[in-house]
């Protein structure tokens, strides 16, 4: 592995900025890894649709099942990228036989193709080529601190390909130009649809995969490569072998330095021979200083390129330098925390096990995830739906307490008369004199005051009729219901239309309030 060759900066990063990786690793390298999903995905999926035309459920099923497969092309492509290899749709057609026929691909249809934490599994099967028992002490190696983001990173992007297909067939269907064609999504998902629905249900659903799982391949190898830095120490390792070319620098230039001081310091001697056979008065320097000088030479210490510091193979160097690295607070970052461990270190270990118990074991671990996230949501939807009763309730659950009418709303008809002790009396009395509007009036004043006192059903002031309906709508019984309705009907042609109710609805209105509201409408 060519560490010193990769394109991704490592570092210490947490499991999210890990996932959060994979989207820039999918923006630089989106040409090759859509090209190499295009070439095979598609393909293979129209000739599972045309295969099984009678039966699209299981087309699109099929479809499905299959994409383990087809992300192993993007993690080769992923996996090459990394290291600075170009790798085009040759290599990728290529590479398939050989990608079909490494480990994993079985089970990962079988076994493991529910698995929640599959985007970090694969890069075991196909770029360690794990098998086995040695496969699956990798697997809880790996997904010991990371295991519960790839299984949200399957959530979330499972989730966001299946919102991305109805976003997009709402789109179409909004854009279809028949007039009084029904906007129904469900018939495009039912057997009794046509063939230009069933190509389109699927094209959709195949271009919303094509759009989501790129990114959840990378993102799930970045947490792959993540987990493996942290345990491997590669951001050390690769600091240190770019270390290891300065110390070579620095020896050589240690050489160097020595030997021209060795010339230098050997020039003067060679100086003093030479005067000495041209100056005899030199030549006569006693022979015991010559010896001594020479002894007091020998006992200093030499400055010699062996002795310029620690030698290259003494462990002390290597040490030093370790300790130079461990300095940096990015490497020499310490944390303290405790966990909850069994007394009795005698667990038998996954070996020990039968296979088949193995693989059941994994399968409820599967499960009881997918229990747990289920769980999950249907808390949520249980409290979503326990605050919408409460809100829905909230007049209710104030009945007992003392009940302050608002202001009700008069409408037009806002003399400042308080309403009579028996509204259906003075409406008739009025209808009879001639006065049909203000016979309406009364009975519609006198319905929102029965509402406001025995309902609790408060109004504003500025409220207009259509306000009013719905304030009370799902809030009576049926029959209340059609009769405001039809009396807020009658109000609006007798107050705003150009004609003036006739006598027997008006006279049916009081019949029918009498029996709704009683004979009182407000004292």
């Amino acid at each position: 592995m060519r560490l010193e060759s990769i394109a991704v900066v490592l570092r210490r990063r947490s499991p999210w900025e890990a996932v959060d990786l994979g989207r820039v690793m999918l923006r630089s390298w989106a040409r090759q890894a859509y090209l190499a999903w295009l070439v095979t995905y598609w393909p293979a999926g129209l000739a599972v649709l045309l295969l099984l035309w009678s039966s699209p459920g299981y087309a699109m099923l099929v479809i499905w099942w299959l994409k383990p497969v087809f992300d192993r092309l993007l993690l080769h492509v992923f996996s090459r990228a990394v290291f600075g290899e170009e790798c085009g749709v040759r290599d990728v057609l290529r590479a398939l036989p050989r990608l079909l026929r490494s480990p994993g691909v079985l089970s990962g249809l079988t076994l493991r193709r529910l698995s929640l934490a599959r985007s970090l599994l694969l890069p075991v099967w196909q770029l360690e080529e794990q098998r086995g028992a040695a496969a699956r002490a990798r697997f809880t190696l790996l997904a010991r601190r990371c295991r519960g983001h790839a299984v949200w990173l399957t959530f979330f992007c499972a989730n966001m390909s299946t919102i991305l297909m109805f976003a997009l067939l709402i789109a179409l269907l909004a854009l279809k130009p028949e007039q009084g064609s029904s906007l129904s999504i469900w018939e495009w998902f039912a057997e009794e649809r046509s063939g230009l629905q069933r190509v389109f249900g699927h094209l959709l659903f195949m271009l919303a995969e094509t759009i989501v799982e790129p990114l959840y391949v990378a993102s799930g190898f970045a947490l792959y490569l993540n987990r493996r830095s942290e345990l491997e120490g590669w951001d050390i390792e690769i600091v240190l072998r770019g270390m290891a070319p300065r110390r070579t620098n620095n020896w050589t230039g240690c050489a160097v330095l020595a030997l021209s001081g060795a010339v230098l310091i050997g020039w003067p001697s060679v100086s003093l021979h030479a005067a000495a056979e041209t100056d005899p008065a030199l030549a006569c320097a006693p022979a015991d200083s010559c010896t001594a000088a020479a002894a007091d030479s020998s006992r200093k210490p030499r400055d010699g390129p062996g002795e310029v510091g620690p030698a290259r193979g003494e462990p002390g160097s290597a040490r030093a330098v370790i300790d130079g690295v461990l300095e940096d607070p990015v490497f020499g970052r310490a944390s303290q925390g405790w966990s909850w461990r069994w007394r009795d270190p005698g667990t038998p270990s996954d070996e020990s096990l039968p296979v088949w118990l193995n693989w059941i074991g994994e399968a409820v671990e599967s499960l009881a995830e997918l229990l747990r996230v289920l769980v999950w949501v249907a808390s949520g939807l249980g409290v979503a739906l326990a605050i919408r009763f409460l809100y829905g309730r909230r007049r209710r659950l104030g009945a007992g307490r003392a009940h302050t009418p608002s202001e009700p709303v008069t409408g037009p008809d806002d003399r400042g008369d308080a309403l009579p002790a028996d509204v259906p009396e003075a409406a008739r009395f009025a209808l009879a004199s001639g006065r049909a509007v203000e016979a309406v009036s009364l009975l519609y004043r006198g319905a929102l005051m029965s509402l406001i006192v025995e309902r609790q059903i408060d109004f504003a002031a500025g409220d207009t009729e259509a306000d009013c309906l719905g304030r009370v709508t799902g809030r009576l019984p049926e029959a209340v219901q059609r009769f405001f309705e039809a009396l807020v009907s009658c109000w609006r042609l007798a107050a705003y239309g150009p004609l003036a109710p006739s006598m027997a609805e008006v006279d049916r209105l009081i019949v029918d309030w009498a029996v709704h509201f009683g004979r009182r409408g407000a004292s």
